[in-house]
């Protein structure tokens, strides 16, 4: 019988090790910006992909801010055409997701890899990003009544 433990790299991993390492990896997937398809990089972050570029802003943003005591998460990264095909059918037929707005497909910053919702309805989070998030390259671009709070990173817009 086998110990159950991967070895990659030198490192042994576990089952849920190996998961998580197998999720976190860099690896490509098929963007859009302005309807047109384009090749970006993801990364985990949070369980949820994210380009990469976006995820190094993410990590050091998400680091200063707990180091003043808030837990910043991504709650939606990157999104496939097909995710945003759903989302934007939800959103037109307010049929699923709350109604909450969503961009037509092939033009989300979602799928740029660009965009991140995060947890800001948290009011810590919500203060610290409106304080903090432009010194990461990272902006607001839905309006406050929104049921989430779309995070983008301008710094990283190709």
């Amino acid at each position: 019988r086998g110990s159950g433990v991967a070895v990659i790299g030198g490192l042994g991993y576990g089952l849920v090790g190996l998961a998580r390492w197998w999720n976190e990896r860099e690896r490509l997937a098929i963007g859009y910006v302005q309807g047109k398809p384009v090749a970006i990089m993801v990364v985990a972050i949070d369980g949820k992909p994210v380009e990469v570029v976006t995820a190094g802003a993410y990590r050091r943003m998400k680091a200063a801010a707990a180091g003043a005591g808030v837990e910043i998460k991504v709650v939606s990264g990157f999104r496939t055409m097909a995710e945003q095909e759903y989302l934007y059918g939800c959103y037109i037929h307010c049929s699923c997701n709350n109604c909450n707005l969503a961009a037509k497909p092939g033009h989300s910053n979602h799928q740029s890899g660009h965009a991140l919702d995060l947890n800001a309805r948290d009011p810590a989070v919500g203060a610290w990003l409106r304080a903090h998030a432009h010194e990461y390259g990272f902006r607001n671009t839905i309006a406050s009544a929104c049921r989430k709070c779309g995070i983008a990173a301008a710094a990283c817009t190709r």
